[in-house]
């Protein structure tokens, strides 16, 4: 009771000073921070209570306070708070390239590959068949030769496919989850994400060639290279670095991991580095090939994760424009269908084919299913690349990630706690 009351407060501040302020002030960022921090923690209490993970809290407080809804939280303070968001992105990658013990993967290395084969990559043409069907029911498709609408059937269908380490990771602290099916979901998640976003740089170059752009292939493939082989060897420069600092200094670790991530977040995208990929090589690096003490440094994490994560998964909501979404509903459910179905079977596939365990084998498949970050941003890039189709295509995209943002942490958790490896390591708990 005592949170909901909180929550209403905080909500009525919130919309008495936005009245006064006329809907803009100088201090627009903090207040959009302070708010999406409060709301989040006290909506992540309620439905925890519900049996509920505090994500979907999380997310809900973003949709209600979001534009769409309530309008506390406006688009342009969105932006203003991209720099929280791509230090969430980072603090994430480097906590799940800790958690990444390579000799633990060693034996599922096999699944892990048939399961982004058979499952990621499966997916991927299964929607694009499944847009190709539905072409009827897309308006921005009509028009196109068979060769473009195949090339933006498969774009599209790329960035469907996409994963979310951000989600996984939160609930896995969130239960304080450890075993076969965690170590194979982690490191699936993490390794499918890699291939999409190789696999939509490749196909986002051959669909704007078809569209009719003029496009360099060798210069597209050589940026394709430099994002994903130059954010390796640049994460594991500073893994090294990074190493070296919890091995001689060791004191005020988790402030230099934080300023690190912070700086990496900054100077990133402005390189055209990915800062997902530098934080989880250096993560990789630091808990497989350092004499640092990686677990020091991810228990220490605590207190930097909890209000980082409130405020991106409340962004993250924020983004759900669920008119969008009711319009292009018949669309956006079938994909999600299929979607599930991929991925289900894909992963059945994989598993048999390897012999993995049996409980891996029975739910590896729900930890395919969450969709944040990359998701979105993919959506973004759909929606700036392609503006003869972009922003109708978008809608698609946006409406599939907002029904997985929502419903699949609840499915993942509940699996996570029925599998009984929840609670075997020590826990960092959101919310608590």
């Amino acid at each position: 009771m005592i949170p909901l009351i909180l929550l209403f407060a905080v909500g009525g501040i919130m919309h008495a000073v936005r009245s006064f302020t006329g809907g803009v002030s100088i201090g627009g960022t903090e207040l959009a921070f302070g708010f999406l921090l409060l709301s989040a923690f006290f909506t992540g209490k309620i439905v925890s209570r519900f049996g509920f993970p505090k994500l979907t809290g999380y997310l809900i407080s973003g949709v209600i306070s979001g534009s769409y809804v309530l309008g506390l939280v406006t688009l342009d303070m969105g932006k203003s708070l991209k720099v929280v968001s791509n230090l969430a992105v980072c603090i994430i990658a480097l906590t799940a390239g800790l958690e990444l013990n390579l000799k633990k993967l060693r034996p599922t290395i096999s699944t892990l590959r048939a399961i982004t084969f058979f499952a990621v990559i499966g997916a991927q043409f299964a929607i694009a068949g499944a847009l190709l069907a539905m072409k009827p029911l897309l308006p921005f498709m009509q028009g196109m030769t068979t060769e473009q609408t195949l090339a933006v059937a498969f774009v599209i269908g790329v960035a469907l496919s996409a994963q979310s380490p951000a989600v996984v990771m939160a609930l896995l602290s969130e239960t304080g989850a450890d075993g076969p099916l965690s170590q194979v979901v982690l490191g699936s998640v993490v390794l499918a994400d890699l291939v999409v976003l190789f696999m939509y740089s490749a196909a986002a170059t051959v669909t704007t060639a078809l569209i009719g752009g003029n496009v360099d292939i060798l210069e597209a493939g050589l940026a394709v290279t430099w994002k994903l082989v130059g954010s390796m060897v640049f994460g594991v420069a500073i893994g090294m670095l990074m190493g070296r600092f919890l091995v001689s200094v060791r004191r005020g670790s988790v402030l230099f991991g934080v300023m690190v991530c912070v700086v990496v977040a900054e100077i990133g995208e402005r390189i055209e580095l990915d800062p997902l990929i530098v934080m989880l090589s250096a993560g990789l690096w630091i808990e497989n090939f350092s004499r640092a003490n990686a677990h020091d440094l991810l228990s220490g994490f605590e207190s930097a994760q909890l209000p980082v994560f409130l405020v991106f998964f409340a962004l993250a909501g924020g983004k759900i424009d669920i008119y969008q979404l009711y319009a292009s509903l018949l669309p956006v459910v079938v994909v999600v269908l299929v979607r599930t179905i991929s991925f289900y079977f894909g992963s059945k596939i994989a598993c048999a084919r390897t012999g993995a365990a049996p409980i891996v084998a029975k739910n590896a498949w729900i930890g395919l299913m969450p969709q944040s970050g990359l998701a979105l941003a993919l959506a973004l890039l759909v929606q700036s690349s392609f503006p003869t189709f972009g922003k109708d295509a978008a809608v698609i995209v946006f409406g599939v990630v907002g029904v997985n943002e929502l419903i699949s942490p609840v499915i993942l958790r509940a699996i996570i706690v029925r599998s009984g490896e929840a609670g075997k390591r020590a826990a960092v708990k959101l919310g608590h």
